[in-house]
């Protein structure tokens, strides 16, 4: 039993430490390198490292800053930009983890680009300062909530704040339960980064329609928003969740030193933090199973919201079909009706002509050449003693 609870103990100590490791480290959201490679130990190498040092120096003095290495002779540019509400300390530290990534993913890329939580690197052999990129690199949706009007209204609403900026590179704000935050590449003129949110405003509402959280990001800009906090910052100048959470150094000795004591302590009541572990895992495992049948249950209903709606409509048609075939038929049925009338009369007429014909034949059997006389009619002139031939 000692040996379990030790082996227990000492991998809970190694789990915390690699959780430590994690949470100090920062998150990325992508990576790229470009497929077209440079010779090694070439000259392009060698600005290639020198770019690197010179973006990790200067971002211990700027948020933001661009440099192009030899333009006239195998010539490198890049640039960094953290974001705005971080520390110098904490974007030099951003960016010299960004470097070190490029360095290890494209070591032979002639360019390539990371966008960390904190921070944005990119470097290419040809200049990119200013030019508009529009193009989607990286888009996130969270779980729907379903049509709820007042969420959505307030997502609008954090949306529209953080597309409109007022002449700023970097905006954070907060709607009620809803946190948002966006950013431009700073060599963006201030009418381009408005253009590029808004695009990256409309893909993400269109993508993320109903999403309680979304993270849409284009090629120069990017805007997410989260409902009841997802680590996105609070306002334009407070500290974000993700930055508060990495310890300095001093805490996480401290934390070390906590740790170790929680570890002896477990060593004395192993068993105990065994079935607690085991009740914490069926509680969580009982949880998600709870939220993914909500999840399913408000996608079940959305979807039965839209095929009754698409019934109705398909009614709605059948209905106006069959008035309009009702009205055809009637329509031809008169239609019918005034043909037989008209073949009627044509074959009384008809009758009539062969009638006419035979008496005619009766009278004169000599018809037509036999004509019937011809009279003369007369009237009296009231001012003549006779009549006049007419």
């Amino acid at each position: 039993m000692f040996q379990e609870v030790f082996c227990l103990s000492f991998f809970i100590f190694y789990l915390v430490l690699s959780l430590l490791s994690v949470c100090t480290a920062y998150s990325n959201v992508y990576l790229k390198c470009s497929q077209v490679n440079f010779t090694s130990m070439t000259p392009y190498e060698s600005n290639v490292n020198s770019l690197f040092t010179s973006l990790v120096d200067s971002a211990s003095i700027y948020n933001f800053n661009k440099f192009e290495t030899s333009p006239q002779n195998d010539g490198v540019y890049g640039l960094f930009q953290c974001r705005g509400d971080l520390s110098s300390p904490n974007c030099k530290e951003c960016v010299a983890s960004s470097v070190g990534q490029l360095k290890t993913t494209c070591s032979l890329s002639i360019g390539g680009e990371i966008q960390l939580e904190e921070c944005f690197v990119k470097y290419d052999d040809t200049s990119f300062f200013g030019a508009q990129d529009k193009m989607e690199v990286c888009r996130k949706c969270g779980p729907s909530i379903g049509y709820d009007s007042d969420v959505l209204n307030r997502i609008d609403g954090a949306l529209a704040y953080l597309v409109g900026g007022n002449g700023q590179y970097f905006r954070g704000g907060d709607f009620g339960s809803i946190q948002g935050v966006a950013q431009c590449v700073q060599d963006l003129s201030l009418s381009d980064c408005q253009d590029c949110l808004a695009e990256a405003s409309g893909r993400l509402r269109s993508e993320c329609e109903t999403s309680t959280w979304g993270d849409m990001y284009l090629g120069k800009c990017y805007i997410r928003y989260a409902d009841q906090g997802n680590g996105l910052v609070n306002n334009g100048n407070s500290t974000s969740n993700s930055s508060n959470s990495r310890a300095s150094k001093d805490d996480i000795m401290k934390w070390i030193g906590y740790i170790i004591a929680a570890v002896v302590t477990a060593l004395g009541a192993g068993v105990g933090v065994t079935f607690a572990c085991k009740n914490t895992n069926k509680n969580k495992n009982a949880n998600e199973n709870k939220n993914s049948i909500e999840n399913r249950n408000d996608n079940i209903i959305r979807n039965y919201n839209i095929f009754q709606n698409d019934v109705k409509r398909a009614n709605e048609n059948a209905d106006n079909a069959k008035d309009t075939a009702g009205k055809a038929m009637d329509a031809a049925d008169k239609a019918e009706k005034k043909a037989k009338e008209a073949e009627k009369k044509a074959e009384e007429a008809e009758k009539k002509a062969k009638k006419a014909e035979e008496r005619k034949v009766l009278q004169y059997p000599n018809y037509p050449e036999q004509m019937p006389p011809t009279y003369n009619y007369y009237y009296s002139d009231p001012n003549s003693n006779g009549c006049s031939v007419m």
